[in-house]
């Protein structure tokens, strides 16, 4: 495949400028995967990918338009004609579908709506209700289902006219006449029973399912601790709105975790960083710089205040820059640590205590260890105990501090409702320095005075 691709790249554009393009689009791409396919062309001009979606065809061309983010959907969009918008629109995964229109201007959505049939405008005007960053913003509505009193042999001959348009048929939802959801079985559960069973004495009724209203990471957990392939989700009274499949939970994790990173680099929200000008790229990194320097003032008017003691003894000022490193590293380490724990759910509000017990004792080991080479680098290369004193209790003490405090501002936030993310690396590193400089040099003015 990588051959291939590597020999017809190059001839992309020049084959689009000849008569028989559509012919040649199909020959050449008729067996590659949608995503080989966007590999190859997600370089060309919108116009360009329009006409490849045309020349492909149905389904392979609107799974190739799939595989774009919807900034690049919009902008090939426009050089379809309006039948091909409705082949789009019909045709495209329901979150999907949903997930363009969502993004489209009000007035033109408008525009569009009337082109799909009623069942699929329907069904569009719902799913963009829902609200962004819960389960409904991300199910699909194509599942299979079946009535309880019907046979097996029935069933299979009900999903046979189902699985051309559903997402998956490997879970089959057992529902009544409105839609209530009764309980579900797997097409392994069909295979292996009797032609004549009744379903309702097969099916499995304790469901595992989510809320339509169900924040998407909760759903995604869902998923990951009970090994689904997809997740039904119900409204509050238990009528079967759709499903969330696995695919679409690897996305969510994707975007989650990206946002998260973001977070905690200080950088901002998450943006399309190639698409992106410089200035767009500064405007969402800006503030958070900006708030990280004020902070830093407070450093200057610590070691201001503490000037006389600095002067008398010169070879202090040596080792701050040692001391802020090592409490901003420790405090990363507790903070990434907790962050982590609270996303995966090992870490919960009620173990506060326990992580600040845990946090509080590792402080004191590792501080431990690193005052006591600090205090020898102190002793030895300046022949100074009493300086070797004062950075090896300021060591100890400033990773006990920057320990707890990595563990626990994250929890404080998760207790405000706030995303325990944006707690973020450079804003601990901060934290810390400004209380590391203040124990250093209280020390110091004890030691030595």
């Amino acid at each position: 495949m990588q051959h291939k691709i590597s020999l017809i790249s190059p001839e992309i554009k020049e084959i689009l400028s000849l008569p028989n393009k559509t012919e040649q689009i199909r020959g050449i791409f008729s067996d590659f995967h949608p995503r080989d396919i966007f590999i190859l062309c997600e370089n060309l001009e919108p116009q360009e990918n329009a006409e490849i979606v045309m020349a492909l065809g149905r389904p392979l061309g609107i799974e190739f338009f799939e595989e774009f983010k919807i900034k690049q959907q919009r902008e090939i969009f426009r050089f379809f004609p309006k039948e091909w918008m409705g082949h789009i629109l019909e045709e495209m995964a329901p979150d999907e579908r949903a997930d363009f229109i969502k993004a489209l201007p009000k007035d033109r959505a408008d525009e569009l709506l009337p082109l799909v049939a009623q069942v699929e405008r329907n069904d569009i005007k719902k799913l963009i209700e829902y609200e962004e960053g819960t389960a409904g913003s991300i199910l699909t509505t194509e599942y299979a289902f079946i009535p309880e009193d019907i046979t097996v042999k029935q069933a299979l001959e009900k999903l046979k006219l189902q699985a051309f348009d559903r997402e998956t048929i490997y879970s089959i939802y057992v529902t009544d006449k409105d839609r209530h959801l009764l309980g579900f079985v797997s097409l392994k559960d069909l295979f292996v029973s009797s032609a004549e069973r009744i379903i309702k004495d097969i099916m499995r009724p304790n469901v595992i399912s989510s809320l339509v209203t169900d924040d998407r990471e909760l759903v995604a957990k869902k998923l990951s601790d009970y090994d689904l392939l997809a997740i039904p989700v119900v409204d509050n009274d238990n009528k079967l709105i759709g499903i969330v499949t696995v695919d679409d939970v690897v996305d969510v994790i994707v975007q989650e975790s990206t946002e998260d990173i973001y977070k905690y680099g200080a950088a901002g929200e998450c943006i399309d960083y190639m698409g992106s000008n410089p200035g767009f790229i500064a405007k969402h990194r800006i503030l958070w710089l900006l708030v990280l320097v004020a902070m830093g003032f407070f450093s200057g008017m610590i070691m201001e205040q503490y000037a006389a003691q600095l002067q008398a003894v010169v070879a202090l000022a040596f080792f701050i820059p040692l001391l802020c490193d090592s409490g901003g590293n420790a405090g990363t380490q507790s903070s990434t640590v907790v962050i982590r724990g609270l996303a995966t759910g090992e870490i919960k509000m009620q173990d506060i205590f326990k992580v600040f017990r845990k946090e509080l004792l590792t402080g004191l080991i590792v501080g431990l260890a690193m005052g006591i080479l600090a205090a020898a680098r102190a002793i030895f290369m300046n022949k100074s105990p009493l300086l070797g004193l004062t950075v090896g209790i300021a060591m100890i003490v400033t990773v006990v501090i920057a320990t707890t405090l990595g563990a626990m501002l994250p929890l404080l936030f998760k207790k405000m409702k706030l995303d325990p993310a944006l707690m973020s690396g450079p804003f601990i590193t901060s934290i810390v320095d400004i209380v590391s400089l203040f124990v250093y040099l209280q020390i110091a003015v004890f030691v030595f005075k």
